[in-house]
């Protein structure tokens, strides 16, 4: 490993918030209206890192105007839909803004690892900050229920297959027993019939 753990704990800490999130909000607000911020990604993108340290970068004026031009296009295309109309929610937009924002933090902090460790490869970040980011997960999982709800769920599916499979397995035997029977049957009438001929 190339990188210090302390560094996967932030990456994972903006990771695993950025999701949550992002999928906490769906509660608040519909799709079409999450896709909307969402779609706004790339500008705090592009302004966090203008001051991140380690990548300071500058971008020129119409590279800003494109990007606001990209978020206007995406954003009257969402809104275009009238079926589907955006509902909006004050916890909803505050939540999603806050994933938009550790978003933009997450990309720009990979370039940076990347940019201070070449040697670090893809599959030690994604291993990394998943491994770590695995306790900030399943912690607030198991004081909500969760984790339970998502087990007991997951117990009654195999009791459903197994039942589901009993019967496919009795359904079978029954057929390949009466397939038997037809074919002793069968097997019993040319006999008779032989010797009903040689009577």
């Amino acid at each position: 490993m190339v990188n210090p753990w302390k560094t996967y704990v932030k990456l994972s800490a903006v990771l695993m918030g950025s999701h949550g999130l992002t999928k906490g909000s769906l509660a608040f607000l519909n799709y079409p209206a999450q896709l909307m911020f969402k779609s706004t990604k790339v500008l705090p993108v592009m302004v966090m890192g203008a001051f991140i340290p380690g990548l300071r970068r500058k971008y020129p004026a119409h590279e800003y105007v494109s990007a606001i031009l990209l978020v206007l296009g995406l954003i009257l295309f969402t809104l275009a839909d009238t079926q589907t109309s955006p509902s909006f929610s004050v916890i909803g937009v505050i939540m999603v803004i806050g994933a938009v924002v550790m978003d933009s933090f997450l990309g720009n902090l990979q370039e940076v690892i990347f940019n201070m460790n070449p040697e670090t490869t893809q599959m030690e970040m994604l291993f990394c900050s998943t491994v770590v980011g695995l306790p900030l997960l399943i912690s607030p999982r198991v004081l909500t229920g969760e984790v339970f709800e998502a087990w007991n769920s997951c117990s009654e599916a195999r009791l459903r297959e197994a039942a589901s499979l009993e019967k496919h397995v009795l359904l079978k035997k029954l057929r390949e027993t009466l397939e038997s029977l037809k074919g002793r049957v069968v097997g019993r009438n040319k006999d008779d019939g032989l010797i009903w001929r040689q009577k």
